[in-house]
């Protein structure tokens, strides 16, 4: 196999996946590709003299009428065996084409084909690492390669050989240190496609090709250069205040929106030094403002004019990337001057590549591990960022924790890659930004540096209401007594005497014997007095844990005053163990000097022994640290205490949180900042509620606010219904009975795609049943959170799909977008009130309580509002959007809150309070009229 060789890039279509139990090929297409070009093509409908299944004929669109005068497989083989010999096998999934076709062959008499085969989808991962999909016509999109009809035979194998062509012109681009480390792994990849890289290899040295001056080669791994990333020579300009002035700066087919040029110059001029200084500002901007440019263009001005840096803080990950994807690109369209970026995120989030190489030394059978290290390997010579989070990996492979950077602390300036670290450049590069992007998370723990290494810069919080939720969730403390048990013992393993494969048979002779004795006697007691800890802890609230309801694990909140007296019984304990984690610190420091003293006497192996007991101690002591903390904070009205405990009494795990950000975000966040924006596209429960200002730690009275005006038409896009007939929601077998017959009638009525919103999984996994339970068929596609796959792959599924139902909790009522005729109609099952036997709920109820409050419309009822509001927000996205929102909770039309809460959404939004029957006319009526192309 090398670039000459002739690849037969085959796909087939067949009625199962397997010959042995009678499925057979009903289409087949064949293109020969050579020196990367396309040689040749054939292809053939084939009759399989048998019914084809429902779903293949949906799928492929290929009917039993079109296969019924195609040539059998037997007259087609002779050719089709005859154009493949001496070729090299290629298909997108290799494993399935490959032996299925061979298994027709032997079928027909043919033997089985014994000539390499490679597969795209192997090498697709590998060579172009950052695609977010490897499904074929997700690849030919992202590569604009014409994919006409996917699921045809002709057409797959044509668009796989112009993939193929694609990946071999990458690979021959790779650098000869690159290529060289991809063959040592040795990776176990389909059929022979690990023998790609070697041919390249063999390939790349005989050429002898000069480095790319965008790469560099750092001990052997090929990296790719870091640009600047402030400009030099910036031209002042002047703020475009007016509309002919703005429009002149934007991109033909750019939507004029007054509300966003609103915002702009309300932002530009907050910060003019003839306005108040240090007053926050509160902008509402619906969806449809365009509220991401309406801050960053202002901004881009203030910053270039002043000189100060800009802080962007949204919601997650996944909205910092498309910031930075998305928005930037087009701001900078718009702006006479350059703008620089750096996105910020986790530690964890970056990968270390001293440990990536320290990897690549050491062999691995994971097949999935060999994978990753090929695909960081290309990575690492295309990323200027070193983010994880561009390789898309979803549920988190194992490989990865070998990989993730774990902070600046942690680097060695003697470290070969000490210079060329991305998380350290990264952090040397911020005061070159004009931008920084961050997430909520991210902010609240690093506010405080942030600010002092960019010299108190502009903030802009986006998605504000979520801030409150990260705050108490970055200061939540969590001691897992069992978890802290297992790593003692399991580092007792490895110094334990007798273990064949323990330290004392590996590091032989003084010091190390005596040194890993007093180690194990000190982990062993170390592991005595924590379990005699725990036991502590269980017995002074065995009457609350005897009281209550018996479950797989109770959880009981703990009185500030009877947990100072327990820490303060129990102080020479916490002192002792203290003690001892101190022992093992200065004991391990000791053995590790000494074990990197002979640092060339140890393999692989043996250095990896001696890592994992560094890590196993390094995670008991930060843990234990938490525990200590908890131990010694004093008694506060904002912090609360609780156990969670097995049933078996055997797994304990102690947490403390904040229940309430007083007094929180304002010194440890805002400070930090020039005075902040804090932007959304719901914040406001009503404009009298105090709400938002107590979750965002502001003073009301020294607050400015601008709530702007959504430029849809409501009342021609969009219906609202409220069931006015729902059982009690108590009632949860008839609750949950009238919730899939609802459905079934509106899904019947209304073929449009669907999103269920719930306030839990356990109530989607009941209705899931009962829509999927035997009896009349529904012919749509049903997704269900927790049942059909993750967040993204859902939605992904969902869009792809013309008419789908999704039904989901908790994330899918804000944070995702499905504009146009992605999603027509929207149903609430149940107004999203928290559950009140929530412990933390149940502490911020008792907390306004104390203060003289009504926890029900001080807490309860306006961040329900909110959350109404957002997932109503998901109907209508864009001008052009119509839909029906269906509320399946009669308290919305029969309780006085009720009418609270819909008068705070979209005034000209039609509401109207009716029964199921009359619902589902309604609806179905309201489609008639509002007809699209894309339905029958």
């Amino acid at each position: 196999m090398d670039a000459n060789s002739v690849y037969a890039v085959v796909d087939i279509e067949t009625t199962g996946t397997n010959v042995a139990e009678g499925n057979r090929t009903i289409q087949i297409g064949c293109v020969l590709v050579q020196n990367g070009r396309i040689i040749n093509q054939f292809s053939s409908d084939v009759n399989p003299q048998m019914a084809i299944p429902p779903a293949i004929k949906n799928l492929t669109g290929i009917s039993d009428a079109q296969v019924k005068k195609a040539p059998l497989f037997d007259d087609i083989a002779g050719t089709l065996y005859s154009l493949l010999t001496g070729t090299v096998f290629v298909a997108h999934n290799v494993n399935f084409d490959f032996p299925f076709l061979n298994a027709e062959f032997e079928r027909v008499g043919y033997p089985a084909l014994k000539i390499e085969a490679i597969d795209t989808v192997t090498l697709s991962q590998i060579l172009l690492p950052s695609l977010s999909s490897f499904r074929l016509h997700d690849i030919t999109q992202t590569l604009n390669i014409n994919h006409v009809h996917p699921h045809s035979a002709d057409d797959d194998a044509l668009v796989t050989a112009e993939l193929l062509i694609v990946l071999f012109k990458k690979l021959q681009t790779l650098p000869i240190v690159t290529l060289q480390r991809m063959v040592e792994i040795g990776a176990e990849l389909p059929q022979n496609t690990a023998a790609v890289f070697e041919w390249a290899l063999t390939g790349a040295k005989k050429q002898h090709s000069a480095l790319p001056d965008d790469l560099m080669v750092t001990n052997s791994m090929a990296l790719r250069r870091v640009r600047q990333l402030r400009p030099d020579h910036q031209t002042a300009a002047s703020y475009p205040k007016t509309k002919k002035s703005k429009l002149k700066h934007y991109p033909k087919q750019f939507e004029w929106r007054a509300d966003q040029a609103k915002m702009m110059n309300l932002i530009y001029r907050h910060y003019q030094p003839d306005q108040p200084e240090n007053v926050p500002l509160i902008v509402e901007a619906p969806t449809g403002t365009g509220k991401t440019l309406g801050y960053m263009f202002p901004l881009a001005y203030l910053s270039q004019s002043t000189g100060r840096q800009a802080v962007i803080a949204t919601d997650t990950v996944l909205l910092q990337n498309q910031l930075a994807d998305q928005t930037v690109p087009l701001l900078q369209r718009m702006l006479p001057f350059e703008i620089s970026v750096a996105v910020v995120k986790g530690n964890q989030h970056y990968i270390d590549v001293s440990r990536f190489v320290e990897a690549l030394g050491t062999d691995s059978r994971s097949k999935q591990s060999q994978l990753i290290k090929l695909r960081l390997l290309v990575w690492l010579t295309e990323t200027e960022t070193g983010d994880l989070d561009e390789l898309h990996f979803r549920n988190d492979p194992p490989f990865l924790d070998v990989v993730r950077h774990r902070g600046l602390n942690q680097l060695d300036e003697t470290d070969a890659f000490y210079e060329v670290d991305f998380l350290r450049r990264l952090y040397q590069r911020l005061p070159d930004a004009m931008f920084v992007i961050v997430n909520h998370a991210f902010l609240v723990q690093r506010a405080q540096s942030l600010g002092r290494q960019l010299r108190q810069p502009f903030l802009v919080i986006d998605e504000a209401q979520h801030l409150a939720d990260y705050a108490m969730r970055s200061q939540r403390q969590r001691f897992d007594f069992q978890e802290i048990t297992n790593l003692t013992r399991h580092m007792n393993r490895r110094l334990d005497a007798d273990n064949e494969h323990g330290l004392v048979k590996i590091l032989t002779g003084e010091p190390y014997h005596s040194q890993l004795a007093m180690l194990a006697t000190w982990t062993t007691e170390f592991d005595r007095q924590l379990t005699a800890l725990s036991g502590y802890l269980i017995n002074a609230y065995q009457e609350q844990l005897n009281g209550a309801k018996q479950q797989p694990f109770v959880e009981i909140a703990l009185d500030n005053t009877v947990w100072q007296t327990f820490v303060a019984s129990r102080s020479g304990l916490f002192e002792q163990l203290q003690i001892l984690m101190d022992k093992l610190h200065a004991g391990l420091a000791t053995l590790s000097e000494a074990f990197e003293k002979e640092t060339d006497r140890w393999l692989v192996s043996e250095r990896q022994s001696m890592t994992q007991l560094q890590t196993d101690f390094h995670k008991i002591e930060g843990s234990w640290s938490t525990l200590m903390t908890m131990q010694q904070q004093e008694s506060s009205e904002q912090l609360m205490h609780w156990l969670t405990v097995s049933a078996d009494r055997q797994h304990l795990i102690l947490t403390a949180s904040l229940i309430s950000v007083k007094g929180f975000l304002t010194n440890r966040v805002y400070a930090a900042f020039k005075a902040p924006i804090f932007t959304g596209a719901t914040l406001f429960s009503s404009n009298r509620s105090q709400y938002l200002y107590d979750e965002l730690d502001l003073d009301r009275n020294k607050t400015k606010i601008r709530r702007m005006k959504s430029d849809f038409n409501f009342e021609q896009q969009a219906q609202l219904y409220v069931s006015t007939e729902t059982p009690e929601i108590s009632d949860t077998p008839a609750y949950e009975t009238y919730l899939a017959k609802a459905l079934k009638q509106l899904m019947k009525a209304s073929n449009r795609p669907t999103l269920v919103l719930f306030n839990s999984l356990s109530t989607v996994a009941s209705v899931y049943e009962r829509l999927t339970a035997e009896g009349p068929r529904i012919n749509r596609v049903i997704l269900a959170q927790g049942i059909s796959g993750g967040k993204e792959k859902m939605i992904k599924r969902f869009m792809d799909e013309d008419n789908a139902v999704l039904l989901g909790a908790a994330t899918f009522w804000e944070g995702i977008d499905l504009p146009q005729d992605k999603l027509q109609l929207l149903v609430i099952t149940r107004l999203p009130f928290d559950a009140p036997e929530q412990l933390e709920v149940k502490a911020r109820y008792n907390q306004l309580k104390a203060a003289g409050k009504s926890p029900f419309y001080n807490l309860a009822l306006p961040k329900a509002t909110l959350r109404l509001r957002q997932g109503v927000g998901r109907l209508i996205r864009t001008s052009d959007d119509y839909g029906v929102v269906v509320v399946l909770d009669s308290r919305l039309a029969t309780h006085q809150y009720g009418q609270t809460m819909l008068k705070t959404l979209p005034t000209s939004l039609p509401v109207k309070k009716a029964g199921l029957t009359e619902i589902v006319k309604g609806t179905q009526n309201f489609f008639k009229i509002h007809r699209s192309s894309a339905q029958d």
